[in-house]
């Protein structure tokens, strides 16, 4: 089968490419620019491209699309749909990468401010969104010592609540919580979802981190609380370059996206999704 790589993936999925189907590979700006005419008809890709009407309208007999991110904003599943294209992808095979990112943060940050520094211990941590990740992270909480509450629009099943020892709440009650960290996919409903309203109501002195992604919060609103000294301390693995440049002063922690990058996090989030492509055309 003809395969199109757009960009990079773990090297042990594209070697798996290369042995199996008959790959070309095109750098992810230069497929953005619209450079190059390909008729493929599986298209490997990350969430960094962008798989539109306009660039699908390029792949003409496009049968497959293989997404190694676990996001799938930068998909247009409607048009994929229409046109019968099968989307293979696996959610959750970044989330412990992501978890640990998380925490990573969240105890940096609580070690950046001024002396005495706070403790965990008996602060309440707020979960918004309660998928893979947030149940990792809240997971990776036990024996910390603190009390963990999560809002997702998902019943979840109350023994795995008792296991990882998670109190349901509403979105509000969550906000209201020492420390916020927020766990979402990106679509039309969680688009701004932590805006002015949500920081509003959050503590004063909250600790407020996202790792999921930046369309997820209001900048603006974010900026405007900053400012006014809302909070002691934010941690971002997602933003845009103009509130980097802004959020100067302070304990702020910004990672350049990195959260998914651990080395077997990675690896599965290549590897598991070419491999069921591979199996789905009966190659291996």
């Amino acid at each position: 089968m003809d395969t199109l790589l757009i960009g990079e993936l773990h090297l042990e999925a594209e070697e798996l490419l290369a042995e199996h189907t008959n790959l070309k590979m095109v750098g992810n700006e230069q497929f953005s620019n619209g450079e190059g005419v390909f008729d493929t008809e599986a298209v490997v890709l990350r969430t960094f491209t962008k798989l539109g009407k306009e660039e699908l309208r390029r792949l003409p007999n496009l049968k497959f699309v293989v997404s190694c991110s676990v996001g799938l904003n930068n998909l247009d599943l409607g048009e994929l749909e229409k046109r019968g294209i099968k989307l293979i992808h696996c959610p959750g095979s970044n989330a412990n990468s992501v978890a640990e990112h998380t925490l990573y943060l969240l105890l940096s940050l609580f070690r950046g401010g001024e002396r005495p520094f706070p403790e965990l211990k008996s602060k309440s941590v707020g979960i918004v969104g309660f998928g893979f990740i947030g149940k990792l992270v809240a997971k990776k909480l036990l024996g910390l010592g603190v009390k963990v509450v999560a809002f997702d629009v998902i019943e979840q099943e109350e023994a795995v609540l008792k296991e990882l020892q998670v109190e349901m709440k509403d979105f509000d009650s969550v906000l209201r919580s020492d420390i916020v960290t927020v766990h979402v996919p990106l679509n039309k409903h969680t688009t701004k979802l932590i805006g002015g309203d949500a920081f509003s109501k959050m503590k004063e002195g909250v600790f407020f981190i996202n790792t999921s992604r930046e369309e997820v919060v209001d900048e603006e609103a974010l900026l405007r609380h900053y400012n006014r000294g809302k909070f002691d301390g934010v941690g971002l693995d997602v933003y845009s370059s103009e509130l980097k440049e802004k959020l100067v002063e302070g304990n702020i922690m910004l990672t350049d996206h990195v959260g998914a990058q651990g080395e077997d996090s990675f690896r599965n989030m290549c590897l598991l999704p070419v491999e069921i492509f591979l199996k789905e055309i009966k190659t291996i």
